[in-house]
């Protein structure tokens, strides 16, 4: 069995969760967190890495059009390295066009599935972890 890893989707409001293992393709979606606190938030992702047995996560970084970083980077970053401070090695993966990618695949699900809050943060995680596989594979 290959190294599990997990991906968050990190956003203001929620994180969107996926976890996965290196030399498969697929990503399988955890569900999302509702941020409280980055204290709160790294002991509830600290939990759940340990649950599912994940030393690496990769964080999606939240680059603008041009690969230029915007005002979010620095909040996912602030999230990646506090994880790394606990013993997490935390890969960063470009996730520009993950929301739209997530969009797309979202619409088959009914209109009431699609408007779940966090459903579009996991689908989003979920891209982020594929592409990161597909490369790492």
């Amino acid at each position: 069995m290959g190294e599990k890893v997990a991906a968050l989707d990190v956003g203001e409001v929620r994180i969107g969760r996926a976890i996965g293992e290196l030399g498969r393709p697929l990503a399988f979606g955890r569900g999302y967190l509702v941020r409280r606190s980055l204290g709160e938030d790294v002991e509830r992702l600290m939990a759940w890495f340990a649950e599912e047995g994940v030393e690496r996560v990769v964080v999606g970084l939240p680059l603008r059009t041009g690969g230029e970083a915007g005002p979010e980077v620095e909040r996912v970053r602030e999230l990646g390295e506090a994880l790394r401070a606990r013993g997490i090695l935390v890969v960063y993966e470009d996730e520009r066009f993950t929301t739209r990618l997530a969009q797309l695949r979202l619409q088959g699900l009914s209109k009431r599935k699609r408007r779940e809050k966090g459903r579009l943060d996991e689908m989003s995680a979920v891209l982020i972890l594929e592409a990161y596989l597909e490369r790492n594979a």
